[in-house]
């Protein structure tokens, strides 16, 4: 009842897929004076998508249009002022003239945080939200400052409160989320995939915390290596040595969560799966599952669990033994570099 199709005489036709911001405008025309104004969206679904029959690849020279976004579709509109704030955005602040911002809430809580670069045009724009959750942060092997949040679970249906802020100023409405209407999809299944992803989400964040904290100690040791083959080698050597040594053993406890780094070219694969291997393969089984939690996927969360505390426990007892005797061992050395460290269980 919302879109709009319009079609010629030859074999085109151009489909607008909701037109109720047209019609919000027409009702009320004072719109277009403000800087920013959210449209009260369409109910979104959580469809389920599978491959089409017939060709796959858009290489073949089909016609064909294009697919409505996946997604809850969020339209609003923008009106730049003439003058606008340009200092930088934060996540934790509300965005400048710079960046448009869509903060979700489940009640009072802030469930996830999307924020693009405000568009040159004004005029009527579009945000697309994946119907998700704020996910974990992602193990690395290097230390990133993380400039926007990771996607998580698919929300529950129900209803959710958006605001969209630019500038000072900010808009809301209300979205209702609803599972695919062509499943049969129970609560009880709802609810027991979502709690098992949540588990999911608490090791993976736990293996992203453990594996920054051996990131840190790796690169002190490595920082205070390099200070000191800068400043005398031989004088240092067995310093360095100890250095040296320290390293590759926080390179075998980082394997346990991330793997062994190959040097190999082309398509490698450890044979030995690590804890994050274990955990993302549970994770895919778990969302892929729209009727409720299997044998497999609670085998695959078990065998993930049992990966992660034996992993934990190597990694505690390297901070209590090797780690802190390195500390002891260079106490003497002007330059500290090393952080605190803290024991992680699940």
């Amino acid at each position: 009842e919302n879109d709009l199709v319009i079609g010629t005489f030859g074999r085109a036709a151009w489909v607008l897929d909701d037109i109720s911001p047209l019609r919000a405008i027409a009702s009320e025309p004072k719109i277009l004076k403000k800087s920013i104004y959210l449209f009260q969206p369409p109910v979104a679904y959580q469809a389920a998508y599978q491959q089409p029959t017939g060709s796959r690849f858009g290489g073949d020279a089909l016609y064909s249009g294009e697919n409505r976004k996946q997604g809850a579709m969020i339209t609003y509109y923008l009106n730049k002022p003439k003058e606008i704030n340009k200092e930088k955005d934060s996540l934790e602040t509300n965005p400048k003239g710079d960046s448009i911002k869509l903060e979700i809430f489940k009640g009072d809580k802030l469930i996830r945080t999307l924020v693009q670069k405000t568009p040159k045009k004004n005029g009527f724009h579009r945000i697309y939200w994946e119907m998700d959750e704020k996910g974990p942060d992602r193990p690395s092997r290097k230390i990133k400052k993380e400039k926007t949040e990771n996607g998580g679970l698919a929300v529950k249906p129900g209803t959710y409160t958006l605001k969209l802020s630019f500038d000072d100023q900010s808009s809301e409405a209300e979205i209702i989320v609803k599972s695919d209407p062509r499943l049969d999809i129970s609560d009880k299944n709802i609810n027991e995939v979502y709690a098992a992803g949540k588990k999911i989400e608490a090791m993976i964040q736990t293996v992203t915390d453990i594996v920054k904290q051996l990131v840190e100690s790796k690169d002190a040791a490595s920082e205070l290596q390099k200070k000191l083959e800068k400043e005398d080698a031989k004088k240092h050597k067995e310093t360095i040595e100890q250095s040296k040594a320290i390293i590759k053993k926080i390179d075998a406890q980082i394997a346990l969560y991330l793997g062994k780094e190959s040097k190999q070219q082309g398509i490698t694969r450890n044979p030995t799966p690590s804890v994050s291997q274990r955990l993302n393969t549970a994770n895919w089984y778990v969302q892929s599952r729209q009727t409720g939690i299997t044998k497999t996927e609670e085998r695959l969360i078990q065998q993930a669990t049992q990966a992660l505390e034996s992993a934990l426990e190597k990694t505690n007892n390297f901070f209590d033994q090797d780690w802190s005797e390195y500390k002891k061992t260079i106490n003497n050395t002007p330059i500290p570099l090393f952080k605190e460290t803290k024991k992680f269980k699940i």
